[in-house]
């Protein structure tokens, strides 16, 4: 993903805000998803993510880190739950909102160079 202090991703927060608000379906991420935007959201390494999920939830670990990153089981629920609490608190503070953009153009890239490619046919036509 992009560095957060990048132009591009300071371009996709204020288009973002164009956007229809979404909330994230939680449901359908796999928690490998949550482990690796949390990362990046907290600029953090995955293993530290496992870990304090594991540490916030106030369980012992079933699997340690190098065993769940080879095989990536379905982590307990709990565990999970404390992932998606920490994925709303982003939310709710406007984390997401570079991610909301990209998603937008990678979800309808192909109708946006579609268009811009018909509109440039037609201005090359007729100009």
């Amino acid at each position: 993903m992009l560095n957060r202090k990048s132009v591009l991703h300071q371009v996709a927060v204020k288009f973002s805000d164009v956007l229809p608000e979404k909330i994230p379906n939680y449901k359908a991420m796999a928690d490998h998803d949550f482990i690796s935007l949390l990362a990046w959201l907290e600029d953090w390494d995955p293993e530290k993510v496992y870990k304090t999920a594991y540490k916030e939830s106030h369980i012992d670990y079933i699997q340690t880190w190098d065993e769940w990153a080879v095989d990536m089981q379905p982590l307990p629920l709990v565990v999970r739950t404390e992932l998606e609490r920490a994925m709303k608190i982003h939310d709710t503070a406007g984390n997401l909102k570079a991610i909301r953009a990209y998603s937008f153009f990678f979800n309808n890239s192909g109708r946006i160079f579609m268009y811009g490619g018909l509109g440039l046919l037609m201005a090359w036509i007729l100009f």
